[in-house]
């Protein structure tokens, strides 16, 4: 089976444990008893089999190697290395909380994956600090071995950090009168997703949400706003609103609400609301946090923490993240101008819509070209993907993948420009070959109108590798995808075009997607989709497709 390759990498010799406190590098740890252990210089290897049913649970902990790179890569490399090398994982994997422990910035995330006719849970976590990174790999095909892999992962520890690089772009942490209104000013969200457990450990989301956003204005005065689908318990969508005063007193932040109703809507669509049910009142809570402003460095996102000794309605559970115990994380919307939670049409919440935070946030005047950029938009990958299918009709989930796909990404710069690309290839064609077709140039944003002026581009074919009907369609989809022989290029007619577009949250995707509306077929997007637009989703630069090369 596959999981035999992450066995091997690992094996220089077997005996049996007791549970008692070891150390491997950087990390001590907990064995749970009648646990097999396999160590070498590259890492340790706990293993635990039932034979008879053939269940199964494994924990791998590498050495700690040397890494420049930020958290998030770091996770990212390793997802491919350690868990996407070995088996075959069926989505991208739901992430945790990022937290902190003893120097270290901790990424975790897991999802679920088949090994042959066997499926399981697969979870990575990733620990960087001091320039270094090391990772853990829990997988099981069972839940027979829930409790020993929690008691497992309990136990972990890692070294304190002693020569940790300082990261000069975090901001600084909030501490007493630190703590200054001008920081807190503005909104910030808490944007949790509805879950259920699935057989084998899963962790399977629903199209429900719970979102919780603090509008803090300058003038001392804040407004809470909270949105609840769930497609599990209730058939109604539930809004709360609560407005007050607030004060900051070093790192202590009071609010004192005036006012709160909750409303219950009937639904109109996935999160639409329709009517209005009904209307209650609010339990209104004055509470003193204490307050801090945490920068994870793995994420490069700065957090609002708010601790407070007991839960409270407005805020809810606590957060998952162990780092801050009674505590409750918040962060930027992905528009910080713009709150991201939808009200209803004609609402009857008494929601003011004031500007929470300063005009210049979101957009600047660039001095080369002297358009106006949205910074929503730079620094950040857009990319859109699908997959072929064999004997599937449009809308159809039937037919099996073949390994052919298509690619589309979009880069856009601070200075004002823009890269795009399209990548495909058919694995039902006679000789197949990849597609490449690229462009460079301006773009302008006016209100939700967003203009690209092409200036240069081109369009190739590319020979690729063999493939044959033995091939899984993953690995078709790597023969493909790889780029041999450049057979022709031709010139790439240059469209100027002008979307109307939007930036919003897909809760199906977990991801921030930029959506063109165009009602005619386009040379970069083609025909239009539902909705007569195309879609494109953030996606981190290590997961994106990388073209760079390509604009020099």
């Amino acid at each position: 089976m596959k999981y035999f390759i992450l066995i091997t990498a690992f094996i220089c010799f077997s005996m049996n444990i007791f549970a008692q406190k070891q150390s491997f590098d950087v990390v001590s740890y907990t064995v749970p008893a009648n646990w097999q252990k396999t160590q070498n210089e590259s890492g340790i290897q706990l293993s635990v089999t039932d034979k008879k049913t053939g269940a199964y649970a494994i924990a791998v902990i590498t050495k700690a190697t040397t890494a420049d790179a930020s958290a998030n890569e770091n996770f990212n490399n390793d997802w491919a290395r350690l868990v996407k090398s070995t088996v075959q994982v069926n989505a991208e994997p739901t992430m945790q909380d990022p937290a902190q422990e003893n120097g270290w910035d901790i990424i975790s995330g897991g999802t679920n994956y088949a090994d042959g006719s066997s499926k399981g849970m697969v979870t990575l976590l990733t620990a960087t600090g001091g320039g270094k990174t090391v990772s853990v790999v829990l997988m099981t095909n069972t839940q027979q071995y829930q409790n020993e892999l929690l008691s497992f992962t309990n136990s972990l520890e890692l070294e304190k950090v002693t020569n940790s690089k300082q990261d000069n772009t975090a901001p600084q942490t909030a501490q007493g009168t630190n703590a200054a209104s001008s920081q807190l000013t503005g909104i910030w969200g808490q944007y949790s997703s509805e879950s259920y457990a699935g057989a084998g450990g899963s962790n399977n989301l629903t199209a429900g949400y719970d979102w919780r956003e603090y509008y803090f204005s300058a003038d001392g005065t804040y407004q809470f706003l909270q949105k609840n689908i769930s497609y599990l318990y209730q058939n109604e969508i539930v809004f709360a609103y609560e407005k007050g005063t607030y004060k900051l007193n070093g790192n202590q932040l009071t609010l004192s609400p005036q006012k709160g109703t909750v409303e219950s809507w009937s639904k109109a669509g996935s999160d639409k609301a329709g009517k209005l049910l009904k209307t209650e009142k609010r339990t209104l809570e004055n509470v003193t946090y204490s307050i801090d402003f945490h920068y994870f460095s793995g994420i490069k996102e700065t957090n609002l923490v708010l601790q407070y000794n007991k839960q409270t309605v407005r805020d809810g559970a606590w957060s998952t993240n162990n780092s801050f115990k009674n505590s409750w994380l918040y962060k930027r919307p992905f528009n910080p101008d713009k709150p991201a939670i939808e009200l209803p049409a004609g609402t009857k919440i008494p929601f003011e819509n004031k500007s929470f935070t300063p005009a210049a946030k979101t957009t600047v005047n660039d001095n080369t070209t002297g358009a106006v950029i949205n910074l929503s938009l730079t620094g950040k990958i857009w990319e859109a993907k699908s997959y072929e299918k064999y004997g599937a009709a449009y809308g159809n989930t039937s037919g099996y993948y073949t390994g052919g796909f298509w690619y589309y990404q979009y880069k856009f710069n601070a200075n004002g420009s823009y890269t795009f690309v399209y990548c495909a290839a058919s694995a039902l064609a006679t000789n197949p070959v990849n597609l490449l077709q690229y462009e460079s140039g301006n773009y302008t944003i006016s209100g939700n109108q967003l203009t690209l002026t092409p200036q240069k581009g081109a369009n190739e074919e590319w020979s690729t590798g063999k493939i044959n009907n033995g091939m899984s369609a993953e690995h078709i989809r790597e023969v493909l995808e790889k780029r041999i022989q450049r057979l022709k290029t031709t010139t790439r007619k240059l469209e100027k075009t002008t979307y109307p577009f939007t930036v919003e949250y897909w809760q199906g995707n977990n991801a921030n997607a930029l959506c063109l509306k165009h009602t005619q077929n386009t040379i970069r997007e083609g025909s239009p989709g539902q909705n007569n637009q195309s879609c494109f989703f953030e996606t981190a630069a290590a997961k994106a497709e990388n073209y760079n090369v390509l604009f020099k």
